[in-house]
């Protein structure tokens, strides 16, 4: 019954990806100020991580950070609406990746090398990951988490593919890798959501024990693929500016468990002291305490400018 009453919103959600982003930026603007000021969208959330990642700023600076993200979270949302429809020659004007990145794995893909893309929810994710295929040659492998509602998933399944994705449970990406181990792919994983306990390298990150998935290090060791970070800033309203960095091409050479995993948490945190109120802070990140007997991981931490 719940798939079935979902049809009328799917289809209101999809007349409405015809309007011009123009408009949809104003029911953004409405949006935000209802979710902070009326609804307090996980408002509490939203503070106590912003509190403990960032002790060093003044509160006025904490709120000043609270309240961007709102808009931004809206933003993202009307953005994300908009894919179902918007051309592509559009979303490529609007997800500039940088020269450096296109030319490095442009040049990896006509040397036969598949790689592995590490991203986290910073910016627009969905909109970066959609354009890929418009810059760049590899096949993308994105692994996605299935929704519970199968007419929302097929919706959104569907819009993913607009460009060529390849998109898979995230519990069947390493399969997908086997079955396609003779192509040269990438494969895209965003690493920042909650991981189950038993799945978890612990990490210092943004002043707190905290847990990352262990796939990104094990898959893209266990297939020798050169890792690259996804960088995603938001340069203007509606507009990215996506920069593939590579953190190595010898991931094996990690000989500590977690290691690489840390690193790749490095760049992530980087960016976000870069632009604080680019990440998804409505996520609940820390709902999880650092077991008793667990080993957290380091590594030399990349430029983080707190």
């Amino acid at each position: 019954m719940r798939e079935i009453l979902s049809f009328p919103m799917l289809g209101l959600q999809y007349l409405v990806s015809f309007l011009p982003l123009a408009v949809l930026y104003k029911f953004s603007w409405l949006l935000s100020w209802l979710f902070y000021n009326v609804f307090h969208y996980r408002r509490k959330i939203v503070r106590m991580n912003l509190e403990k990642s960032f002790p060093e700023k003044t509160v006025d600076e904490l709120r000043t950070i609270e309240k961007q993200f709102y808009r931004n979270l809206t933003d993202v949302m009307v953005e994300v609406i908009k894919l179902k429809t918007m051309s592509l020659a559009q979303l490529k004007s609007r997800c500039f990746y940088t020269p450096e990145s296109v030319q490095l794995l442009n040049r990896y893909h006509k040397e036969g090398k598949s790689i592995m893309i590490v991203m986290g929810h910073m910016g627009n994710w969905e909109w970066a990951g959609a354009s890929y295929p418009l810059w760049n040659n590899h096949q993308v492998i994105t692994a996605y988490r299935p929704l519970r509602n199968k007419a929302y998933d097929n919706y959104i399944l569907e819009m993913r593919r607009r460009t060529g994705n390849i998109i898979v449970p995230m519990k069947k990406t390493p399969m997908e890798m086997i079955k396609r181990r003779h192509q040269t792919i990438a494969t895209a994983l965003i690493a920042d959501q909650t991981p189950g306990m038993d799945n978890a390298f612990w990490v210092k990150f943004l002043n707190q024990d905290t847990p990352f998935y262990k796939g990104t290090e094990i898959l893209s060791q266990k297939f020798n693929t050169p890792l690259f970070w996804g960088c995603v800033k938001r340069v203007k309203r509606g507009y990215y500016h996506i920069d593939l960095q590579p953190i190595t091409d010898e991931p094996g050479s990690f000989e500590a468990e977690g290691t690489l995993t840390a690193l790749h948490a490095s760049y992530l945190e980087r960016d976000i002291y870069e632009q604080p109120d680019s990440w998804l802070w409505s996520h609940r990140r820390w709902k999880h305490k650092l077991p008793e007997n667990t080993a957290k991981v380091s590594y030399e931490k990349i430029s983080v400018q707190p």
